[in-house]
């Protein structure tokens, strides 16, 4: 399996600055993805830093584990969600001195239409980043009552009409019931009536559902309080978030630590990518990225 050339870590540069990167340090990479991030933080570490290479994507860490393959020995690879692996690592008495989160969906998630993420190719309505799960974006749709609906779509999606395609998700599955991604994309440009825009109107749904099939949020909420007890006194957390919903969860929590001496900010606002990243990487242009630094546990 080749890793995929086309896969560009967003903000690399500045997420590794933040991270500490420096000899001898400890990443653990919560979602590796490609391997982008946790080569960028090999290369500009130096000699005796290693990385400890966790995804819920079990496609995705394979090809982590072909990207990283020049560092194998100071590579290890983790398969399961965040929260999971920042458990078995606690359990055998890890302790980390840079921890990393890329949320939301990757490039190479995206690419495969079998995968069902992508509202641009059919393919049928799976979404499920970890494909050991059993419920799938088409189960949602066939099974989860109006009220539900509703919900995942304005809480996650941001969706204004969210009541109105709820309703017809659930009128239309009483005739036929959902399969593909291009089935539920035609179904929101009818009920939406397509009007152009750069913004196609079933980009919020797409969002809304796979956030709601993967726990994103839940598993984003357990995660940082987790990760920050698995962290060396000066540890650094980061996280790179593209959903308005994460990223005030983040600046929520990292605040909480901050005010009860747990963490320090690393920086009062996001970092966010530069103009000449946004042209050569698109989907880095809603990127936000925070990071705090764990204080030694008796500080008061």
């Amino acid at each position: 399996m080749d890793a995929p050339r086309s896969h560009i870590p967003v903000m690399a540069g500045e997420v590794v600055e933040l991270l500490g990167a420096a000899p001898g340090r400890q990443l653990i990479d919560l979602t590796a993805g490609a391997g982008g991030h946790s080569m960028a933080f090999l290369e500009a570490a130096g000699a005796g830093a290693s990385v400890i290479a966790c995804d819920r994507d079990a496609e995705a860490l394979s090809l982590a584990e072909v990207r990283l393959a020049p560092f194998a020995e100071r590579v290890q690879l983790e398969h399961g969600d965040s929260v999971s692996c920042l458990a078995r690592l606690r359990k055998r008495g890890v302790r980390a001195d840079a921890i990393l989160l890329d949320l939301g969906v990757s490039s190479m998630q995206l690419d495969e239409s079998v995968r069902g993420f992508s509202l641009r190719t059919d393919g049928p309505l799976d979404m499920r980043m970890d494909r050991s799960q059993a419920r799938t974006a088409a189960d949602l749709l066939n099974r989860a009552s109006e009220e539900e609906l509703t919900n995942i779509l304005r809480d996650f999606g941001d969706e204004p009409r969210a009541a109105k395609l709820a309703q017809s998700f659930v009128e239309r599955r009483e005739r036929r019931p959902w399969r593909s991604t291009g089935d539920l994309r035609t179904h929101v440009e009818t009920v939406l009536r397509r009007r152009g825009g750069k913004i196609h109107p079933a980009t919020r749904v797409f969002q809304a559902l796979r956030m709601a099939v993967n726990a994103e949020l839940d598993l984003l909420r357990e995660a940082l309080p987790a990760a920050l007890d698995l962290l060396a006194p000066g540890g650094r957390l980061v996280v790179i978030s593209f959903h308005s919903g994460e990223d005030r969860i983040v600046k929520e929590t990292f605040r909480a630590f901050a005010d009860t001496q747990r963490a320090e900010l690393l920086s009062r606002k996001p970092l966010r990518p530069t103009l000449t990243e946004q042209r050569r990487n698109t989907r880095s242009r809603s990127a936000r990225v925070r990071g705090v630094a764990a204080r030694p546990r008796d500080a008061s």
